[in-house]
């Protein structure tokens, strides 16, 4: 990616008006560079993580829609600077008081900010952009003792590089990849412990918890939250280094319907505490966030106040933040049962909600009272007083006056409000649109006690007739039923709320394959493959056409007596490479077991491949 070039937008928080400003030009050796033009004052920010400096000055925010950091001088309360960084930012942490790391998804890379200042006042730049692997998301920097004293500093960040399964290790110093560290399927979140000691890794597809050594990198650990954990938020490690703390979602694998989602046996909402650097499964433990009905949708971040008093967690879903007296909150031992502790909820003060709207994600302590909170849908930086449990205030980041129908479709996808008792949202077993990997027993295929995977939405408006079976053969239709039947809605759905959901549909689009060439060609494996699955491998007999999928229903040998229906729709073959689980009941966990146990060209259309030709054909796949 070439150089971004300075830009500031200073905003008046009194009036809500942008004003640009820019720094002088600079002679570059291509001539004069100039600074790119302001940030639109009317995009949407959709903001995901927020980190606060070293020095409690600046608060920094990834701005993920409008593809911009704001800065935030906190005594004031304003922003005083945006800046263009690159596409799709979904993380940041500082390096010192003067320069950040932000992860840029759509990039696969980690941009370099500074703060300087310009002849216009403060400023933020991009020094660098290091490429580091497909869909870097989140960040984090592990202090090291300087030989002979006491003090700290940082050489090295780690990148969770979610496409490929591995974390990057940056030296910062010469700004390039120096190890990769493999880890689970589709790692989103890291931690690294106060005494620079553990890195702790969150994956997604299983829900697991990897823990490295930071000087060896050695593996340490690889637990399991629960047998059925998924979108593990944030691991908070404890101050003196001993735990880490996390957000996540439970799969308690009952059948998707109202009665069970009432009782806590569809999805839970826990928080897990693992000892570190490992620990046997006893010592896991674990607190249920829900209340008998009125669950804490979608819980996500966490953070600790300064002084350990205070312990926040971030629901997305159901627009809060959960405020816990830390220093009286006690985890179960044993199973947690699928509610929050009923001596908890009478014991006044131990836990308070705090109403803040919108969709709050990322969050970070400032002091030993305050709170700030990235709220996506808000488009702001929300601040909160723990120990008032109140929202003091909000900074707005820009946006539009009024969200556009794909907007308000998107507020409805991450609303848990919409489900029976506030339990889960869209979101939920599709994250941000995708998949999050998890079998879930509902009753859209025409009964239960047939668990699908759940597929991703992903470029699903132009893949119809919809669900595995493909009986559906209106997606209007299939958003009402799913509304009604999974969600088990307790709020009217209108037209307009219909037209909106399918408006945040067509949002959703396949990233493009990170095993193809700069160019956009094939490599000369997938070139193969391409015409092994156009003919001897028989693929493209169900699976044709720009998404590689048929209006037709098929039987492919995988059917049960158990079904209500017994043929299959292809699924589109796009976007398979940011897949871990695949085939309708996500029996296989690799392409390779696809096409060597389930579903072999042998067995279904074609002819039986070389070990060679197989792997040409998977090449081609993961390339599509």
């Amino acid at each position: 990616m070439s150089r971004v070039l300075l830009c500031l937008v200073a905003v008046g928080l009194a009036t809500g008006v942008a004003v640009s400003l820019s720094g002088s030009e600079r002679e570059t050796p291509n001539g004069p560079e100039r600074p790119p033009a302001a940030v639109p004052r009317d995009l949407d920010r959709s903001p995901l993580a927020v980190a606060v400096s070293p020095d409690g000055r600046w608060c920094a925010t990834a701005n993920h829609t409008s593809d911009s950091v704001s800065l935030v001088d906190l005594k004031a309360g304003r922003v005083v600077a945006e800046h263009a960084c690159g596409r799709g930012p979904v993380d940041l942490a500082w390096i010192d008081d003067r320069r950040l790391l932000v992860s840029l998804l759509h990039d696969d890379a980690v941009a370099v900010l500074e703060l300087r200042n310009g002849e216009a006042g403060l400023q933020l730049a991009t020094s660098a952009s290091i490429p580091v692997g497909d869909e870097p998301r989140g960040i984090a920097l592990a202090p090291e003792r300087a030989e002979g004293g006491n003090e700290s500093r940082v050489s090295r960040a780690f990148v969770a590089i979610s496409g490929q399964d591995e974390i990057a290790v940056l030296d910062l110093a010469s700004q390039k990849v120096t190890t990769r560290i493999p880890v689970g399927g589709q790692p989103r979140t890291l931690g690294a412990s106060p005494d620079g000691r553990w890195l702790v890794t969150c994956c997604n597809v299983p829900g697991q918890v990897f823990v490295h050594d930071v000087a060896t990198y050695q593996l340490v650990s690889r637990r399991n939250v629960f047998d059925s954990a998924f979108n593990l938020g944030n691991p908070l490690v404890l101050p003196d280094s001993s735990a880490v703390i996390l957000a996540s979602a439970i799969n308690r694998l009952f059948p998707v319907r109202e009665d069970n989602i009432e009782k806590g046996w569809a999805i839970d909402n826990r928080l897990t505490k693992l000892p570190l650097p490992d620990g046997p499964y006893w010592q896991q433990q674990q607190l249920g966030l829900d209340e008998r009905g009125n669950a804490c949708g979608d819980a996500w971040g966490n953070a600790l106040s300064r002084d350990a008093r205070w312990l926040a967690v971030t629901c997305g879903g159901t627009h809060e933040v959960l405020v816990f007296d830390y220093e009286r909150l006690k985890f179960p031992t044993g199973d947690p049962g699928d509610f929050i502790p009923s001596e908890l909820l009478d014991t006044p003060g131990i836990l308070r909600r705090v109403e803040l709207g919108g969709r709050p994600l990322g969050v970070t302590a400032v002091d030993e009272r305050r709170l700030v909170v990235a709220n996506s849908l808000k488009n702001a930086l929300d601040v909160v007083d723990l120990v008032e449990a109140k929202l003091i205030g909000s900074v707005p980041l820009g946006g539009p006056a009024e969200p556009s129908l794909a907007r308000r479709g998107e507020a409805i996808f991450y609303d848990a409000d919409r489900s029976f008792d506030n339990w889960f949202s869209c979101h939920t077993c599709h994250p941000d649109g995708h998949t999050s990997g998890q079998t879930f027993d509902t009753v859209n295929d025409g009964n239960y006690d047939t668990g699908k995977l759940t597929p991703t939405l992903r470029g699903v408006v132009h893949t119809g007739p919809w669900t595995w079976h493909g009986w559906q053969d209106s997606l209007p239709a299939a958003i009402r039923k799913s509304m009604h039947d999974t969600l088990s809605t307790q709020k009217p759905l209108t037209d307009v709320d219909v037209d909106a959901l399918v408006a945040y549909l067509r949002t959703l689009e396949h990233p493009v394959s990170p095993h193809r060439r700069p160019d956009g060609s094939l490599s000369e494996p997938a070139t193969r493959g391409q015409a092994l699955f156009e003919g001897k491998a028989g693929c493209a007999t169900c699976h044709h056409g720009e998404h590689f999928t048929s209006a037709e229903t098929y039987q492919v040998g995988l059917e049960s007596k158990r079904y209500f229906y017994d043929r299959f729709n292809p699924p589109s073959l796009r976007g398979l490479h940011a897949r871990r689980r695949f085939l309708h009941d996500g029996r296989a966990d690799a392409l390779e077991h696809v096409l060597t146990r389930y579903h072999a060209p042998e067995n279904v259309a074609g002819e039986k491949l070389s070990e060679c030709e197989l792997a040409d054909l998977i090449a081609y796949l993961k390339s599509l």
